[in-house]
């Protein structure tokens, strides 16, 4: 059975891991054992933060060995080799409401804000396969009638701000 997973982007990142061949997602050490838990031939979804578009969908290959510089912000080294099966730019992407009301995290106005969580951080497996199922096929559809939808430039380039506490409690800025 093919699972679903969460795979967040900015717009930046999302550049980067496109301009890098679209072949290696990152994920942060911390992630580990969500990395571990994704098997071949489950499907990342791309979704990118800040713009909230759902952007690509890649079928994970395997765990990649590959140690190159994708990304400038972080090293992202819990690494799955993939193979693009839907990449699209921000502005024909699948927009958030198109969810609205269809799937677990975002059932109703009160999920919002935070869409129960789903969205903090990836690889975070879907709750429901009919979740991931649906984003698949919006993007699919997204894919072959593709309709602009502009996108502010302030946000396909923000940043997120985050401190992350490092073993012994010291904290550290991203890598910018």
């Amino acid at each position: 059975m093919v699972l679903y997973w969460l795979d967040l982007f900015t717009g930046t990142t999302w550049n980067e891991f496109r301009d890098a061949g679209a072949s290696v997602s990152g994920f942060r050490t911390r992630r580990k054992k969500s990395v571990q838990a994704i098997q071949r031939g489950d499907i990342l979804l791309c979704y990118l933060t800040g713009v909230m578009r759902w952007v690509g969908a890649l079928e994970v290959i395997g765990p990649s060995k590959d140690t190159w510089t994708i990304w400038n912000i972080d090293e992202f080294p819990e690494r799955l080799d993939v193979r693009p099966l839907i990449l699209l730019d921000p502005e024909y992407g699948v927009q958030m409401d198109a969810l609205f009301g269809k799937v677990d995290f975002y059932k109703d106005e009160s999920d919002k804000r935070y869409f129960k969580g789903f969205l903090r951080g990836s690889p975070v497996k879907s709750k429901k396969n009919s979740d991931g199922e649906l984003i698949s096929s919006l993007l699919q559809q997204a894919k072959e009638n593709p309709v602009f939808n502009p996108v502010d430039p302030r946000k396909i380039a923000r940043i997120p701000l985050y401190r992350v506490a490092e073993k012994g409690g010291k904290s550290r800025q991203p890598l910018w």
